[in-house]
């Protein structure tokens, strides 16, 4: 069951708003209509990249045909005895409602990283199983799960293409009775690389308090993507879960340490709590530096353990906040000033031809030189479109960029 707090979390309506992957759904929909009527069916492998769609439509099939969720993912416990206590009976017997059981097993190609006896004993869930069961990877070919193969019926996902995302991306902010433009859908969608979650999260955290998009943009560096990530540190009351989703993070570990700082006030209410959090991600800290001075990398390894593990656990209380998931200043401010220097570059070449000067020379002399000329200007009573033609005129700039100029100085 997914957290009341997280807003961003997308469920269609139905399998009938899956898009991208014709002929799926009806797959899925011939499965469950035979194991409905007692037709001995091979468990199916939903697999392809993440973001796809493969989780939702196994939940949403569950929902169409009445099936109770039973489910095991690569967060949970992977040896023999905790597979077979949660799953064994579930797949040969109905819920405590009579309802019948699906069994779920999510991110099976993660499951085995550290096999202690899944295989055998998800091997032996398939073989006595009298209900149905759906597998789900990322990557099928994994050596891995190579002997699952042969034990199901394999079903690809393929990446998304920006029209369906921006389909997807419309149903959500309608679901959620967001107002975002045209464009800015457009933009997250072609940012996405074919990755619906992604492409939710990204429109979801650059969704400003009034609905209007803001300027955290295009940040997507992810293998877990970071909002699942943070999800798995917080709410997790394990070593094992929080740790393994820091470590499969593709964010560096300066980043992750500024993620956590600014969202641990957004996820934890009791100010114990919170001390609690800073203070293992203080220590994480100290051992990420020391690693750095020392070229001993090893520190990393309690780097690790704090800024997850640390954190997990330094929760007392299971109240949480309610509050979204914000992106670090430091982010916006980096790409705010990046975005910033990209333009005084261009103003500057432009500059080139009347000034006959190196571009870091105008940027950093002849360009500080004009913002004092447009002050000493406004000061004698000049207004912003004045300004802004004597700029085009003395310099030949163009006029959004002698407008530009003249903005920047305050007008």
């Amino acid at each position: 069951m997914q957290p009341e707090y997280s807003d961003n979390i997308y469920m269609p309506e139905s399998l009938d708003k899956i898009v991208g992957n014709p002929g799926v759904v009806n797959r899925l929909r011939l499965f469950a209509s035979d194991s409905d009527k007692g037709v001995a069916r091979t468990p199916l492998m939903l697999h392809g990249p993440s973001g796809v769609g493969k989780s939702v439509s196994a939940h949403l099939l569950a929902g169409e045909r009445g099936w109770n969720v039973v489910e095991l993912n690569a967060s949970d416990y992977r040896d023999s005895e905790t597979i077979e206590r949660r799953l064994m009976s579930a797949a040969s017997s109905r819920s405590i409602f009579g309802k019948r059981n699906l069994i779920l097993l999510d991110e099976v190609d993660e499951l085995f990283r550290d096999d202690r006896g899944a295989g055998a004993a998800i091997g032996a869930v398939i073989s006595s199983a009298k209900n149905p069961i759906i597998l789900i990877a990322n990557d099928a070919w994994d050596q891995r799960i190579s002997f699952l193969r042969g034990k199901t019926e394999m079903i690809e996902f393929r990446k998304l293409n920006r029209d369906d995302l921006v389909r997807v991306l419309n149903d959500f902010c309608a679901s959620k009775s967001y107002k975002a433009k045209k464009e800015d859908i457009e933009m997250f969608a072609a940012m996405a690389n074919g990755d619906a979650r992604s492409a939710i999260n990204d429109l979801y955290a650059a969704m400003g308090s009034e609905g209007d998009v803001s300027d955290a943009m295009g940040i997507r560096d992810r293998k877990i993507d970071v909002f699942s990530m943070l999800d798995k540190v917080f709410m997790a009351n394990t070593m094992a879960a929080s740790l393994r989703a820091v470590s499969n993070s593709d964010l560096t570990n300066d980043m992750l340490i500024k993620w956590l700082e600014e969202n641990i006030p957004n996820r934890y209410a009791d100010a114990g709590d919170i001390a609690r959090a800073f203070g293992a991600l203080a220590e994480s800290s100290a051992y990420a530096t020391k690693a750095v001075r020392s070229q001993y990398y090893t520190y990393w390894r309690y780097m690790k353990v704090l800024m997850s593990a640390g954190i997990s656990l330094s929760k007392a209380s299971s109240q949480g906040t309610s509050r979204r998931y914000a992106f670090p200043k430091i982010i916006k401010e980096l790409s705010a000033s990046k975005s910033e220097r990209r333009k005084a570059d261009a103003i500057a070449e432009s500059l080139q031809s009347r000034l006959h000067s190196s571009t870091k020379r105008i940027v950093k002399g002849e360009m500080v030189i004009i913002s004092q000329m447009i002050k000493k200007s406004v000061q004698e009573g000049a207004d912003a479109a004045s300004i802004s033609e004597g700029l085009v005129r003395s310099y030949g700039l163009a006029e959004d960029d002698a407008a530009y100029l003249v903005k920047k100085v305050g007008i």
